[in-house]
């Protein structure tokens, strides 16, 4: 649910007429970059949202289904490049996804822990990007983009900077783990939506608080920037 607020910040980048070069995304963030990279503005991600109980979506073949039915089949149908965000087990290797099968990288990108087994795909076992990377700024930055927007919709991040706690604090900013740190270091532009309690909540106006927390973030970190 949290990763709904990105169509708030895709609504406030385009309306300020930035257009990404390049889209990387990990868990939620793969099926909303994805459908960036398929060309998709904000108004037809939040149509095809409102039509969707999201939480059905955490089952894998029906996610499967939902990317094959609303997504282009392949990377390479793509307008935009893309990547999508793995883990693999038990290594706990950050794998990018960039070719093949599209609905099968989102699913293993989405695949959380405790919730959904491993994805098989290229004699790999793959679950959730947020295992090992949770913001992919560093992929996108190898990717060859110059100027890096991130969206940190990561729930652990919220609660530590809800209490004061920032990455770059002198004293407890090793709270955060390192591959946290390193997408910092490569975010010129840091989107920290905060997501209110009553957005967890399946139906329309959960999905309308989404996208209002993440245009207010956005909004702000332009302004800042």
């Amino acid at each position: 649910m949290r990763g709904l607020a990105h169509i708030g910040v895709l609504k406030v980048l385009s309306e300020a007429g930035l257009k990404p070069a390049f889209v990387t995304g990990t868990s939620a963030g793969s099926l909303v970059g994805a459908m960036i990279a398929a060309g998709m503005d904000w108004r037809e991600i939040a149509a095809l949202a409102r039509t969707v109980f999201w939480p059905r979506l955490l089952n894998g073949e029906t996610l499967e289904r939902f990317c094959a039915q609303h997504l282009p089949p392949t990377f390479a149908d793509l307008q935009i490049p893309f990547a999508a965000l793995t883990t693999e087990v038990p290594s706990r290797r950050i794998v990018a996804i960039d070719k093949g099968e599209l609905a099968s990288a989102i699913s293993a990108s989405c695949a959380l822990r405790g919730i959904r087994r491993p994805v098989k795909r290229e004699g790999m076992r793959l679950k959730d990007g947020g295992i090992a990377c949770v913001l992919p700024s560093e992929i996108c930055r190898k990717m060859g983009a110059d100027f890096i927007i991130g969206s940190d919709v990561w729930e652990l991040s919220s609660i530590l900077r809800t209490v004061g706690i920032h990455p770059h604090h002198p004293r407890v900013g090793r709270t955060y783990p390192a591959h946290y740190h390193s997408a910092v270091d490569h975010t010129d532009v840091l989107v920290h939506p905060r997501i209110p309690l009553a957005g967890y909540l399946p139906g329309p106006l959960a999905l309308e608080r989404m996208i209002a927390a993440g245009e207010h973030a956005t909004r702000l970190a332009l302004a800042q920037n």
